[in-house]
């Protein structure tokens, strides 16, 4: 089974209801969903994440091209995301939705990072006029989540 098949069944597995961290093994890459609410058609989750040693001595030209991959690939969330930052020291690549969603008291949007060491993950932030960014949910449907899934993996290919 693949990556999007086993999450398609753990989802299925836990049913619907509230809190919930969902972990998968597709070979050497792990993936972990912390999902604060899920339904027969969409799922709410606070990160997506994969890690794997695949990545574990990546250098920042391997990891640069990874998030222009992925950038390419993830065009179906709301807002489409692109590199932003390349910290070729610290060997970190971080994209973000491009542009953010933006309403009256401030703008809402997607960050992936992909680090040496081995993991891609994806989370949502709110950022109010004059505030700190927070963390938020982000509400996609159950084959939005399965595509990601099935992105990050591909990517890696």
């Amino acid at each position: 089974m693949n990556a999007q098949q086993l999450l398609e069944r753990e989802l299925t597995n836990i049913g619907t209801g509230g809190a919930a961290t969902v972990e998968i093994d597709a070979g050497e890459r792990h993936f972990q969903c912390d999902i604060t609410e899920r339904n027969s058609l969409a799922v709410t989750f606070t990160r997506l994440s994969l890690t794997t040693r695949e990545l574990a001595n990546a250098d920042a030209a391997r990891l640069e091209r990874l998030g222009k991959a992925l950038a390419a690939r993830l065009t179906y969330l709301m807002e489409p995301i692109s590199p932003i930052e390349h910290d070729a020291a610290a060997c970190v690549v971080q994209l973000r939705s491009n542009p953010p969603q933006r309403d009256d008291d401030g703008r809402s949007y997607y960050e992936l990072l992909v680090r040496r060491g081995g993991e891609i993950a994806l989370s949502r932030y709110r950022k109010e006029n004059g505030g700190a960014r927070q963390p938020i949910a982000a509400t996609v449907t159950r084959e939005v989540l399965l595509r990601l899934v099935r992105d990050f993996d591909a990517a890696l290919d």
